[in-house]
């Protein structure tokens, strides 16, 4: 393997890691901190999925950068009922505190200093107690504010009053939560296309030539940048698009020359161009559009680059729905090879695409799907129309089948995208 050919394997790996990561991260922080702010115990945040490479506590939450970087995740304290994590009549060894609450839990491995016994009833939404059955007696016993459950040698989860539960919230806090992530993706998304076209410049849609092509006929009959071209044979135009459809209206071969009504600084003159035919059989003078880097305009042009391309994804997710068109889907597979090839073209094209990528994942999550953020919406919406909410357990299950069909149809593409890859 070449120099040449390593470089470009790295830089695409470089491209791919940078892309999801900041797309799903962005995602992720967008929970966290509304949920943060409305006083919901956070317990992780991660960067990246797998081993923890490095973990820091702060402000009550852990944070860790773990070995597989492709993604991120937040734990919400409550986003399941805490009752969901034990089993009635399963061991559990307990530490209490000095005023006889229980602080620390878990396995009988994981707590080797703890007192055993077997799980018999909880309540770790209202009344935060658990009644366990020694050899001897049946305990009840309160649980500390933020009693940490030990998962394994390195892994805790404290035990939230519902105050900090999710569930504890409102209904409105609550959609506002699941909001705030695909929220903070269109957001990302405008971001990178304002400064995609902060880079290339805006078109904007008036009749001043931005640039003339070398070799061209504009050239040769005397164009230059900054003329604004007032009618093309004697016909007024006033914008772009009328001065392209003036110069494409005549099919005559060999073409004519074209009089144009040219205003160059305060004086108005005439200019003939002979248009000159291209490969896709339009006649064309070699002329380009007028650009802007006006930052309001900029970011405008960017936050509408958002608006038009969920319109036409969710035109797309139609099509692919009505039609049965799944090889138009993509996987993880097929969307890091399409970032790849955009690395080996340049910087602003992996920009571009991340926009893209970011757009389309908070589309996809607003999508009314079990385990998706659409998905708990939905929940609400039926909560908010029955005045009172679902079961969670139940609530927990359909979400928890939803996230396995979910794996297994991202399995199948993913295999049909690696077979069409190699």
């Amino acid at each position: 393997m070449t120099w040449a050919v390593l470089a470009g394997v790295l830089k695409a790996a470089v491209a791919v890691v940078a892309v999801f990561v900041v797309s799903i991260v962005v995602h992720e922080f967008g929970h966290f901190a509304l949920a943060r702010r409305y006083g919901v115990a956070v317990p992780a945040f991660a960067i990246g999925f797998g081993p923890k490479l490095v973990r820091w506590m702060r402000g009550g939450t852990e944070f860790s950068i773990r070995l597989f970087p492709l993604g991120g995740l937040v734990q919400l304290a409550g986003e399941i009922p805490q009752d969901a994590l034990f089993r009635i009549g399963e061991p559990l060894a307990v530490v209490l505190d000095a005023q006889g609450r229980i602080c620390r839990l878990g396995e009988p491995a994981d707590v080797p200093d703890g007192r055993t016994g077997i799980l018999r009833a909880l309540d770790l939404t209202d009344r935060m107690e658990m009644t366990i059955a020694f050899a001897d007696q049946v305990e009840t016993f309160p649980v500390a504010p933020r009693a940490q459950l030990v998962t394994g040698p390195r892994s805790s989860l404290p035990l939230v009053e519902r105050r900090e539960q999710v569930l504890g919230k409102p209904l409105g806090q609550r959609a506002a939560i699941i909001l705030a992530g695909p929220v903070m993706n269109f957001l990302l998304a405008g971001v990178l296309f304002s400064c995609v076209f902060a880079h290339t410049g805006v078109p904007l849609n008036s009749t001043t030539v931005g640039g003339v092509l070398p070799g061209s006929p504009a050239q040769a009959a005397g164009l230059r940048a900054g003329d604004k071209v007032l009618a093309v044979d004697g016909q007024p135009v006033h914008n772009w698009n009328e001065f392209v459809q003036a110069v494409q209206r005549d099919a005559s071969r060999p073409p004519v020359p074209l009089q144009l009504q040219v205003e160059r600084g305060t004086s108005v003159h005439m200019v003939a161009v002979t248009p000159r035919w291209t490969a896709q059989n339009l006649p064309q003078l070699g002329v380009t559009r007028e650009l802007s880097r006006n930052p309001l305009r900029v970011m405008g042009t960017g936050f509408a680059t958002v608006y038009y391309g969920s319109v036409n994804a969710l035109q797309l997710y139609g099509q692919v729905i009505a039609q049965h068109r799944l090889n138009d889907l993509a996987g993880p597979v097929g969307i890091a090879d399409a970032i790849g090839q955009q690395a080996q073209t340049g910087f602003w094209n992996v920009v571009a695409i991340a926009g893209l990528l970011s757009l389309n994942l908070g589309l996809f999550n607003l999508l009314p799907i079990p385990a998706l953020d659409g998905g708990r919406l939905l929940f609400m919406l039926v909560e908010m129309v029955r005045g009172r909410a679902l079961d969670p357990r139940k609530e927990g299950l359909v979400h928890f089948v939803g996230f396995a069909l979910l794996m297994l149809f991202a399995v199948v593409i993913t295999y049909r995208d690696v077979l069409r890859l190699f």
